[in-house]
């Protein structure tokens, strides 16, 4: 699809710029031939009447000549320094006084001439020049186009090439990612679909049981469904974010005491997973955005680093202002992510570990919301890593 609208996009490019070079070069070609022939017209009235005459020094006037006729239409008069057989001059000049024009352009031995003729009471007189130079001109004019224009379209083309590329890199990219998002969507609704039909399957085949003997079947069923639920909620809140319908008005609020209010909500559960905490923020950090945005970030990084902090752990929540930079950095002991992964932890349904996310209920979302809710406030969400110690998360904010 994508080679098919790149090909298709060249060759609309490479039509409309090729249509440009034909009205350029056409345009002056046109001017060109327009302007020589009244030069040309112009040097057969200086010759007409006598205010030039044939000459050796001058190339455009040594090949013209100039005829003289007597009333009845004889050739009185032939001035030239060229060698003219009578006979096909005498079929010129009859051809020249048939024509109605006074200038016009006429061949003469297999060569372009212009011709210019004069009425008088003595006769008929004609100036004849040959158009040699000015057809050279326009010749070596015309292969100088045909160069340039060839020349210029092979490079436009090069040039076309790579910035389509260009362009459609990225549409690709965001296509392949909206087409591997909906197949990571439909697979991970697939399996707790699968488990809430076996179970549901398990029920029917007994209507006879009590709904607590079954209470088993139906539990499992009410804990698919909840993750069905926060997966479809996930997945909204992206779509939302994609288009900027999720983020509310910004306004300036307490960084400082919104990170704190945090810290003690997750207390109890920091202190039954045994694992310490230890928070240095700094008071009266202010911070212009989406209160509500910015508070799922921090619980997304909270509970990112619970879920991942090895027993017996440590979690370290700083809060701090450099110059004109907020820093917010979560730092987690435990198994650490490699580098490799380190970019990717960040795209949609991306796993380091399936099987563990699995264990701790994760879809792989949590951190492409806080990416593109930092984003959204202009910020820049990273981590830092070193295998089997710890994994820091970082979020700049300009302040």
């Amino acid at each position: 699809m994508f080679d098919k609208l790149k090909k298709k996009f060249i060759f609309i490019n490479m039509s409309l710029l090729t249509l440009v070079f034909i009205v350029i070069f056409g345009s002056i070609y046109i001017f060109t031939t327009i302007s020589m022939d009244r030069e040309l017209e112009h040097e057969l009235r200086g010759l007409i009447y006598n205010q030039k005459k044939p000459g050796l020094d001058m190339p455009m006037l040594s090949s013209s000549i100039i005829i003289e006729l007597d009333s009845e239409n004889n050739i009185a008069k032939v001035s030239t320094f060229m060698e003219v057989e009578e006979e096909s001059l005498e079929n010129t000049i009859y051809e020249i006084i048939k024509q109605e024009d006074k200038y016009g352009k006429i061949k003469l031995e297999g060569s372009s001439y212009g011709y210019l003729k004069d009425y008088s009471t003595k006769g008929i007189k004609i100036a004849l020049m040959s158009r040699q130079p000015q057809m050279n001109v326009l010749n070596n004019l015309l292969k100088v186009f045909i160069s340039i224009g060839s020349i210029s379209l092979i490079l436009l083309l090069l040039i076309s090439i790579y910035l389509t590329n260009r362009t459609i890199k990225p549409i690709k990219e965001t296509f392949e990612k909206q087409k591997q998002f909906i197949a990571n969507a439909s697979h991970e609704l697939k399996t707790p679909l699968a488990i809430i039909k076996t179970n549901n399957s398990l029920v029917l085949s007994n209507k006879s049981a009590t709904v607590e003997s079954q209470g088993k079947w139906l539990n499992y069923i009410n804990n698919q469904i909840e993750r069905m639920s926060e997966l479809l909620d996930e997945m909204l809140t992206l779509a939302k974010l994609d288009t900027n319908k999720e983020l509310k008005e910004f306004s300036e609020f307490d960084f400082s005491k919104l990170v704190n209010n945090i810290l003690l909500t997750f207390e109890a559960v920091i202190f039954e997973n045994r694992i310490q905490l230890e928070s240095n923020i700094l008071k009266d950090i202010k911070l212009k955005g989406d209160k509500e945005s910015i508070k799922r970030v921090v619980i997304i990084l909270l509970d990112n680093a619970i879920k991942y902090t090895n027993k017996n752990g440590k979690i370290n929540v700083d809060l701090v202002q450099e110059k004109n930079k907020i820093k917010l950095k979560v730092n987690n002991t435990g198994e650490g992510i490699k580098k490799e992964d380190l970019e990717k932890i960040f795209e949609r349904f991306y796993r380091v570990d399936s099987s563990r996310a699995r264990e701790t209920g994760g879809y792989g979302l949590g951190l492409s919301i806080a990416k593109s809710i930092v984003e959204s406030h202009n910020g820049k969400i990273y981590a830092e890593s070193n295998i089997g110690k710890d994994t820091t998360f970082i979020i700049e904010f300009n302040s």
